[in-house]
């Protein structure tokens, strides 16, 4: 648990740092996206849930659903190890409180003994909560990559 609150403490200033210096929200969004895919391959369930709001939800290319639970729980899962979860090409649309950060992720890890490496394209929505950006829901598409 030490690292987690390790983690949690870097994740905390990167929010504080962005917050307290741009007041461009575009970037505030790139920083808040790559802590975020951070927290996943540091396995920091306090941090991920943390840019979640309660009610969050994830759709992927199956079409099943996940809460916010479901989701902070997978990034634990003894049989699940992420070395790589790294967002680019990130498209950020900014309407006053509201924003969508949309972006191809790549993730490398092995679950259940098996290495998977792929990328998807997400859509992140992002609503600002007293003055704190939080995820609201996702939305992941599987990509084919040559």
């Amino acid at each position: 648990m030490k690292n987690a609150f390790i983690n949690t403490a870097f994740i905390g200033a990167i929010l504080a740092s962005t917050a307290a210096h741009s007041d461009n929200v575009e970037d505030q969004l790139t920083s808040l996206d790559r802590a975020m895919q951070k927290a996943v391959v540091d396995r920091d369930p306090v941090a991920f849930g943390s840019f979640l709001t309660d009610d969050y939800v994830l759709v992927v290319s199956s079409s099943k659903m996940y809460g916010k639970s479901e989701v902070v729980a997978d990034i634990t899962n003894p049989d699940t190890l992420f070395s790589k979860n790294e967002s680019s090409n990130l498209h950020i649309r900014v309407h006053k409180d509201t924003a969508m950060v949309i972006a191809d992720l790549h993730q490398v890890f092995v679950r259940g003994g098996k290495p998977y490496d792929y990328w998807v394209r997400f859509t992140d929505t992002w609503i600002r909560q007293n003055g704190k950006w939080l995820c609201l829901s996702g939305h992941a598409t599987l990509l084919k990559k040559d």
